[in-house]
């Protein structure tokens, strides 16, 4: 009897191992592939002023939810809003839309800068004045790398009638959670 199951127990592990799990038989196609779309993205890079060639630096958090072959992005950068003798903290918040094809989001955003009207102060600390400027209207094109690295390019315009002169963003970073999940410690390289 233990001869028996001896031999029924190595005959199972002897076709475990020639065939293989269908966990390790999916991996290598998920690997190339690469990360999902969907999560969040800590970015940072550089607003530039078409006209005047004026920079400000902006970094922060995108969150990006694929639906198939459309997407939807929420963010939330801190920057400087230029003004007077100096520049004031400021947040751009905004949410954008648009279609994925394969591993490239090409979309509109909609985004305003929200500054604290007390200098020196987070524009998203609790109970502060703040003011909310322009609307501003963005085309992107997103670039996904399969190891989560993202390149994003924004041409940015007034939407409406509003009082905006263009400018042109760019951010790089990378995937640090998925969407729904705990954050891990990456950081834009």
């Amino acid at each position: 009897m233990q001869a028996r199951t001896f031999a029924n127990l190595a005959t199972t592990l002897a076709l475990s191992f020639a065939c293989g799990s269908a966990e390790e038989s999916a991996a290598p196609e998920v690997a190339s592939q690469g990360v999902p779309i969907s999560g969040m993205y800590n970015v940072a890079g550089v607003t530039t002023e078409t006209a005047s060639g004026h920079q400000r630096k902006l970094s922060g958090t995108i969150i990006l939810a694929e639906e198939g072959t459309r997407y939807t992005a929420t963010f939330n950068l801190a920057t400087t809003y230029p003004g007077g003798d100096e520049s004031l903290p400021a947040e751009v918040i905004g949410k954008g839309e648009g279609t994925v094809e394969g591993r490239t989001l090409k979309g509109t955003n909609h985004t305003q800068l929200v500054v604290a009207t007390v200098p020196g102060v987070d524009p998203g600390f609790a109970f502060i004045p703040r003011m909310v400027s322009t609307r501003i209207v963005s085309t992107s094109v997103t670039k996904i790398a399969p190891d989560g690295r993202v390149e994003i390019e924004l041409s940015n315009a007034p939407e409406g009638d509003e009082d905006y002169s263009p400018t042109r963003t760019v951010l790089t970073g990378k995937r640090v959670s998925a969407a729904g999940s705990g954050l891990t410690s990456a950081k834009p390289d």
